[in-house]
């Protein structure tokens, strides 16, 4: 190895959650799949005043169904799917004072979706 140069772990995603939602966003939770395959993740941006899920598979290749939804008490709910290659998402919703619920799909048999959480 090269002085310098990291190793990166194999389950790296193939593209970075806050690129994805935009800049201002950070990574406050997320959900690993049981096959290890992907990743969904919450981000908020506090200037945006809004909360931004992404799933995000662990390595670009052909297209595969992904699902990234997030739904807000009492409020809106908003979801991305389809067949797509690295991502689904990115899907904001302004959430001030309201807890949120959040999720995503990766192929036909992993799907994952939090309780009411992160309320503020």
């Amino acid at each position: 190895m090269a002085l310098g140069a990291m190793a990166v772990p194999a389950y790296a995603a193939a593209a970075n959650p806050a690129s994805v939602c935009s800049s201002g966003y950070s990574v406050i939770d997320s959900h690993r799949f049981q096959s290890v395959r992907g990743t969904v993740y919450l981000l908020y941006s506090a200037g945006a005043g809004k909360n931004c899920v992404v799933t995000i598979a662990d390595t670009a290749g052909k297209g595969v169904y992904m699902e990234a939804g997030l739904q807000v008490q009492g409020g809106a709910s908003k979801y991305d799917s389809g067949s797509f290659t690295t991502y689904a998402g990115p899907v904001r919703l302004a959430a001030g004072g309201k807890c949120v619920k959040w999720g995503g799909m990766l192929g036909s048999d992993e799907s994952w979706t939090s309780g009411w959480s992160h309320c503020g």
